[in-house]
């Protein structure tokens, strides 16, 4: 029988799932009008201001201090670059097809585990991974709306995003988590910051309304992941980031018409399938310790 903190750390998961498909769903909206290095540069001012309120709150400034300010830029800079990827692929891509592609990550974190943490893989993960990169191709088939630069630009995010997660894992050993959240986003405001004069236009009254809403629910998101795996183990909020492919599919449904076709459906199935079987293996390999919210 599960225990009420980890009720709380579903709900929490699913909140940070939901706001997240919203807050993408805004950005394929804007990416129409923006270049995506103004997008992740005025995203990035808004969601600083939930981070800073949770940074008054619950810390002070010395626990984001850091040992380790090589590994931190390591990965924060790699998970910075990811986001224009994803970006891209939204444009192009449904948001559900954008979904299915990059969750090629649980796949590429297995492999990247090898040479960055020492694991061992083994033969039934193995298995699992070939298993899941026949979903891949199973949607990235020549002449489908994946293969397309869409699709390959969801593909390159998500292995970004994959070796940024474990080398994540690496520093969660020392680092805390609201830091590694704010190494990330300044990073992302740095690279853009660097673009963003070449490519501004300057935004409507009711799209600055937009970044700010993007931003904002991209903070509290943040924050509603780490409460989650603060609460509950990997085993049981992993999987429900997986929701995201059917909200995003609702909401492509809604807003642009988008329907995904049989073998988007047919791929993401089999590679969902081998993301969870690798998630479930790896919790029981590794049991997870639980941090507290203050602790962070």
């Amino acid at each position: 029988m599960l225990s009420y903190p980890i009720y709380k750390g579903m709900s929490a998961m699913l909140l940070a799932v939901i706001l997240y498909s919203i807050n993408d769903a805004l950005i394929k909206w804007l990416v129409e009008s923006y270049q995506p290095m103004q997008i992740i540069f005025c995203r990035s001012f808004f969601t600083f201001f939930p981070l800073l309120a949770v940074v008054l709150q619950k810390t002070s400034w010395k626990g984001l201090k850091t040992n380790k300010i090589g590994y931190n830029a390591l990965r924060a800079g790699i998970m910075a670059l990811s986001i224009p990827f994803y970006i891209y692929a939204f444009k192009i891509l449904p948001l559900a097809d954008a979904y299915a592609v990059a969750y090629v990550a649980p796949l590429f974190m297995a492999i990247f585990s090898i040479p960055i943490l020492g694991e061992k893989v083994e033969k039934h993960s193995w298995i699992a991974i070939a298993v899941g990169f026949s979903g891949v191709l199973v949607m990235m088939r020549p002449g489908s709306a994946a293969f397309s630069l869409g699709g390959l630009s969801a593909l390159v995010g998500g292995i970004l995003w994959a070796l940024a997660l474990v080398i994540g894992r690496k520093l969660s050993q020392t680092e805390k988590s609201l830091s590694l959240t704010i190494w990330f986003m300044g990073a992302c405001f740095l690279m853009s910051s660097f673009f963003t004069p070449f490519c501004w236009q300057t935004p409507s009254l009711l799209d600055w309304g937009l970044f700010a809403i993007s931003g904002i629910l991209g903070g509290f998101a943040l924050m509603a992941i780490t409460r989650a795996f603060s609460l509950a183990p990997a085993s049981v909020v992993a999987p429900l980031d997986y929701f995201i492919f059917i909200f995003g599919a609702l909401i492509g449904y809604v807003v642009w018409g988008d329907i995904p076709d049989a073998f988007i459906m047919l791929g993401a199935l089999i590679l969902v399938l081998s993301g969870l079987y690798l998630v479930y293996h790896e919790a029981r390999r590794r049991p997870l310790v639980l941090v507290s919210f203050e602790e962070m």
